[in-house]
């Protein structure tokens, strides 16, 4: 009897777990909406800033009201530079190309909320002394498509392969000097760029590697990444280095050697095989190195966690704001010197 009595209590307790869902009526306070502010200075671009309001969480809307009012002005060390125009849609752009060493100020107002206000500073440009690659092949293996039909009875699969894969991963060592005198942040960022020729038209496109992490690998152990595969964490979330950012933590103001990889198959697709899909021509792999400045890195850092926020018992991840009076980022990077690998 005492099993039955235990089969029944655990019975019991699902049943109270499933069925247990009433609508609890809000009755706190419905906050007023506040700035928002999003924007990232380098001093390759002028200066712009995305200016919205926020929105209460249990609104059905998904959307944000973008703020066409808005009197946005650009400071530099401490001085007006100019007021920045509405482009559209919530957008402000001015003239000013800001330049290293500079504070650069953000302040915001309109004419029925709260000023807002941000700083930055535009950081030195880092610089990659040499990247060292090597390649390696992983072996075939082949793209098989599978198509069925009924014959009144039974079903009949056909299969076709597609293409022939060989696997191919570079990997990469880049070097670069990190400066002694103050704290260092930075982002790797890799871009792939595949060229096609389709009725003697050249064609390409362009694959940012650090965010289709599918075919690129960032576990440097700067990076704080162990596995670079979603489907290893609770829920399938991103809770991986998804920005590709790392501080000079454990090798401030010396030579480090920076570690990744890339997966480049090559796909030699059948000449049966009607779909617009061939090999490239060739391939260029583009390189480079951020110097970016704490909060850009806190505000990466803390949307790539809170993308992994996909399991019912996760907890919720506070996303850094730098905005005084309001939310938002404004943050700052300069890049390094581009490295070009053709393939």
């Amino acid at each position: 009897m005492k099993s039955i009595k235990i089969v029944l209590s655990i019975l019991a307790g699902i049943f109270i777990f499933v069925s247990c869902e009433k609508d609890i009526e809000f009755n706190g306070e419905i906050t007023a909406p506040l700035l928002v502010i999003n924007s990232y200075i380098t001093p390759d671009s002028v200066v712009s800033a995305h200016v919205s309001e926020s929105r209460f969480f249990l609104k059905d809307s998904i959307t944000y009201k973008n703020i066409n009012t808005a009197d946005v002005a650009v400071w530099v060390n401490g001085v007006l530079k100019e007021k920045m125009t509405l482009v559209e849609k919530g957008m402000y752009r001015g003239t000013y190309k800001p330049v290293i060493g500079e504070t650069i100020k953000i302040i915001v107002n309109v004419s029925t909320m709260k000023e807002v206000s941000s700083e930055t500073k535009i950081y030195p440009q880092p610089v990659i002394n040499s990247i060292d690659t090597t390649g390696v092949w992983t072996g075939i293996r082949y793209d098989i498509q599978t198509n069925s039909y009924g014959n009144g009875t039974t079903m009949i699969y056909k299969y076709d392969t597609i293409s022939t894969i060989t696997g191919h991963t570079m990997n990469y060592t880049l070097k670069f000097n990190d400066n002694a005198n103050e704290q260092n942040y930075y982002r790797l960022v890799v871009h792939t760029i595949e060229y096609y020729t389709i009725t003697d038209t050249i064609m390409h496109s362009i694959r940012d590697s650090t965010l289709n992490n599918y075919n690129f690998d960032f576990t440097d152990v700067v990076s704080n990444n162990t596995n670079n595969d979603p489907t290893t964490l609770i829920g399938g979330g991103y809770a991986y280095n998804l920005y590709s950012v790392f501080s000079d933590e454990l090798f401030n103001g010396k030579t480090y050697s920076l570690k990744f990889s890339t997966t480049e198959d090559i796909y030699k697709y059948s000449p049966t095989y009607t779909f617009a899909r061939k090999t490239p021509d060739r391939k260029e792999i583009k390189v480079y190195l951020q110097s970016i400045s704490r909060d850009y890195y806190l505000y990466l850092k803390s949307r790539a966690a809170g993308m992994g926020g996909t399991d019912f018992f996760s907890e919720p991840i506070q996303i850094h704001n730098n905005i005084t009076g309001g939310i938002g980022i404004l943050g700052s990077y300069t890049s390094s010197n581009e490295f070009t690998i053709n393939l």
